[in-house]
């Protein structure tokens, strides 16, 4: 396939503007740095994964403990308490199943439930009702951080890079934020489970993907 049809019918010109723009026209550096950072996005997945699935589970778990019922998010005290943010993403999550033609089930809904719902559940809302189970999901989180507020801005931070590479924007501009948020996942990670971290080392190629590609991208 020739160049000029990779650009208007596959990648598209409008994607490309900001890439163009960082490498002063030059198509070719440009599209260099579109695969990269495809490449680079794709390093993030084993961590945001991990992460994504451990909160999930860990947030369950304290809310079976919290309303003493697997189903929690059927319990009329979570209902009467959750705004209609997360009332609505539950009921799709349970339209998705249905749709899927499967058994509605706990499991089924905890893993259809987006980033975003779990991440929801640290708003200032749920300070005086959801708190104090939710900060037991973080068991190695020093007393000094597992604050609503820290948690907060950590996750919701780490929702919106999840975000980007999923909808396959660009996060290559500044290669030192990338290695902070590299860090706050794997913080988060160890906050939920500290042995995760050594189960995960051969997973985690961030660091040899960004210098791989660093050169490309300048």
């Amino acid at each position: 396939m020739e160049r000029g049809t990779i650009v208007d019918r596959i990648i598209s010109k409008e994607r490309l503007v900001p890439y163009l723009q960082r490498h002063d026209n030059d198509l070719d550096k440009a599209i260099r740095h579109y695969k990269s950072n495809i490449l680079i996005s794709e390093s993030f997945y084993p961590l945001l994964a991990i992460l994504e699935v451990g909160l999930r589970n860990s947030i369950d778990f304290q809310l079976t403990q919290r309303f003493g019922v697997e189903n929690w998010f059927e319990n009329i005290e979570f209902l009467k308490i959750a705004s209609r943010f997360q009332i609505d993403r539950i009921s799709e999550a349970r339209s998705n199943v249905q749709a899927e033609k499967k058994v509605v089930t706990h499991g089924k809904i905890i893993s259809e439930l987006s980033f975003g719902f779990w991440t929801s559940l640290f708003d200032a809302k749920f300070e005086m009702t959801l708190w104090k189970s939710l900060r037991l999901s973080f068991p190695n989180c020093p007393k000094e951080i597992r604050k609503r507020r820290s948690m907060s801005a950590k996750f919701n931070g780490i929702r919106k890079l999840r975000n980007r590479i999923f909808h396959h924007e660009a996060i290559t501009w500044n290669l030192d934020v990338l290695y902070s948020y590299e860090n706050e996942i794997l913080k988060g990670i160890e906050w939920l489970d500290n042995e995760i971290l050594e189960w995960i080392g051969d997973l985690n190629h961030v660091d040899q993907t960004i210098e791989n590609y660093r050169n490309t991208i300048k």
